[in-house]
């Protein structure tokens, strides 16, 4: 099976290679981190495709902000054509752009399905995520749509991980002293899903695999 490197030290060796092509729902809540996994297999990835990052409410200039942070930038790849902000709000034209940006076999992220549940009924938004899988059946490449944990209604929320090719869930636990991260991937249409759950950690480079546990 092909496998697209995320450029995530620990995730690629754990996945022994990388993640197949698919349409990934990144599922985490808030502080989670997912946005951040998001961007930054998204700027990995922009060394090998297109990358077109869909904005729901968000402002490319905020996305863009919250990226150089960790020291990636996208104004060279934005130049070059690599990198593409995009932003909609109507569930239809969304559907028609983000199938039209992966015929070009460009890499889609969607910050965030959240906001388009919120306001668009269940179907709609399932039946999108049902297009971005048909249409990856041909230029098979790695997609990321972001769907904020505890937005939606519980049976909203399944149905869009039923939708979607790959599952990935973050989770947060508060200590007494610390927050402990850990990721899973709960479901790879047409792949062996890994069950063990991981331990990460956010820092000023981004998302890393906490190494001390890392595939034993």
């Amino acid at each position: 099976m092909k496998l697209l490197k995320t450029g995530i030290a620990g995730l690629d060796e754990f996945l022994q290679g990388g993640l197949p092509p698919r349409v990934f729902l990144l599922l985490g809540s808030p502080g989670s981190g997912s946005e951040v996994f998001a961007r930054q297999v998204a700027h990995w990835r922009a060394k090998e495709v297109g990358i077109t990052y869909f904005t729901v409410t968000r402002s490319a200039d905020s996305v863009r902000d919250d990226m150089s942070a960790y020291g990636w930038q996208t104004s060279s790849l934005e130049k070059a054509g690599r990198w593409r902000f995009v932003n909609f709000t109507q569930t239809d034209s969304l559907m028609d752009a983000i199938t039209g940006e992966m015929e070009q076999h460009r890499s889609v992220v969607v910050d965030s399905l959240s906001e388009l549940v919120l306001t668009h009924k269940t179907q709609e938004v399932a039946t999108l995520l049902n297009s971005m899988s048909t249409q990856n059946r041909e230029c098979a490449e790695l997609h990321l749509v972001l769907l904020t944990k505890g937005m939606q209604q519980r049976k909203t929320e399944t149905a869009m991980q039923h939708f979607a090719d790959g599952v990935i869930v973050f989770t947060t636990t508060q200590g007494t002293e610390a927050t402990s991260r850990h990721m899973m991937i709960k479901k790879i249409s047409g792949a062996i899903v890994p069950t063990r759950m991981l331990p990460y950690s956010i820092g000023e480079r981004g998302f890393t695999i906490e190494t001390a546990t890392r595939i034993t």
